[in-house]
């Protein structure tokens, strides 16, 4: 029987033939599934298909290293090093007789970190159009004058901090409603934290105008969470405008991609909402003045037509008084005439009734004259009366009641 190892003999070969059956160094790439930095960084590194581990070692970057690496790495992507970032590095292998397996990182190059976050932005953006929900939220009307504003933002970001100076300090004195719905900006749990902070928009939805997402600028790795199906979605099937402000002009992630809008800043989020606003007033001053100046056209070309009209009506009148005059002075000429006629009139029924008071039997009983009557029926001749026949004659006083003894009667020619 060959004699027995120890477990620090057996170790130690393995090192040893690890050692000799590696180069110097060699490249690797990995996704960063844990990073704990206690002076050393250390780190667990996963290889994945898919959702599936298929791959997993323990790597560490030794102090010396981290801080020149660290700050590389943050300067060209805007992030540190973190769970779920994608990694091309340059490492030897170590074993350790007591600490087993171990990648020493000596190099990492960030331009891969961001070439696999452009892959991943591509791949969501696909998925979504595949969905046809990309440009769900682009096609909601923004409103007129957003006022009342749900903002996901961290309540101690830089970029909230910008969003709300802005917004409370602006030039026109315009006052705004806002709601903070706070919400992790970056790290492992931002995506979660981000999807909560829409679902509760979503139940407050119809007291918002308009929701924004702000954080202050970052590189590109450090905005991957925004690189996301689920915020994505959130924000697709929100049925409020959403304005995205999370990182600067050069940063476009899924989040940009899919808002109703896009500022480049927190600031200039604010600029935009400020603007509305203004370009809403300005529109009702320029209505005003459009109302008040042709009010005033209209006024003045109606005080032109009334004028006119004025002018028109007092030649008619002043026609119509001539015509009137000279139709009363005709009438009046007439009526002058006319009186003249009733007052000749007036002279012949005067001479005519005189004639006729003359002819009144009373008038003429005065002179002398009586009247005879024989039963009731005035007589004028005496054959009209017979013997022993009654007559009564009416003086001009009196009357006298005779008896006929004879007649004699007179023959006429």
């Amino acid at each position: 029987m060959t004699d027995a190892l120890s477990l620090y003999e057996l170790n130690r070969l393995i090192r040893s033939v690890l050692e000799a059956s590696f180069p110097e160094t060699f490249l690797v790439t990995a996704e960063i599934a844990s990073c704990d930095v206690k002076n050393h960084c250390y780190l667990t590194l996963v290889d994945k298909d898919k959702e599936t581990i298929r791959a997993e070692m323990k790597a560490v970057i030794w102090a010396d290293k981290y801080k020149k690496l660290a700050a590389v790495f943050r300067e060209a992507t805007g992030a540190d090093l973190a769970k779920g970032i994608k990694i091309l590095f340059e490492a030897s292998i170590s074993f350790h007789e007591r600490y087993g397996l171990k990648l020493n990182i000596v190099n990492i190059d960030p331009t891969y970190t961001i070439g696999e976050l452009a892959v991943r932005r591509k791949e969501i953006l696909e998925r979504l159009v595949k969905e046809g929900i990309k440009d769900r939220n682009k096609e909601l009307e923004f409103p007129l004058v957003p006022q009342k504003i749900g903002i996901i933002s961290s309540a101690t970001a830089a970029g909230y901090e910008d969003l709300m100076t802005h917004l409370i300090n602006n030039s026109y004195g315009y006052k705004f409603t806002c709601k903070l719905y706070e919400a992790l900006m970056q790290g492992d749990r931002a995506e979660q934290s981000v999807v909560s902070a829409f679902d509760k928009c979503m139940t407050d939805a119809s007291d918002l105008d308009v929701v924004v997402i702000v954080r202050g600028g970052g590189g590109q790795a450090d905005l991957q969470c925004f690189d996301s199906y689920e915020i994505a979605k959130a924000i697709a099937f929100l049925p409020v405008p959403v304005i995205s402000g999370i990182g600067h002009e050069r940063d476009i992630t899924v989040v940009d991609e899919v808002s109703n809008m896009r500022a480049k800043t927190p600031t200039a989020v604010a600029d935009l909402i400020i603007t509305r606003v203004k370009d809403f007033e300005d529109r009702l001053d320029l209505l005003k003045y459009n109302l008040v100046h042709g009010t005033q056209r209209l006024t003045s070309d109606e005080r032109e037509r009334i004028s006119a009209l004025a002018k028109n009506l007092e030649a008619a009148v002043r026609k119509e008084q001539l015509d009137n005059a000279y139709r009363l002075s005709v009438f009046i000429k007439g009526l002058k005439y006319s009186l003249k006629l009733i007052q000749s009139e007036k002279e012949r029924l005067r001479s005519r009734e005189s004639n006729v008071n003359h002819l009144n039997p009373a008038n003429v009983l005065k002179r002398g004259y009586s009247i005879t009557y024989n039963n009731g029926r005035a007589i004028k001749s005496a054959s009209e009366a017979e013997a022993g026949d009654t007559l009564r004659t009416v003086l001009h006083k009196g009357e006298l009641i005779s008896k006929v003894e004879k007649k004699k009667t007179t023959k006429t020619n």
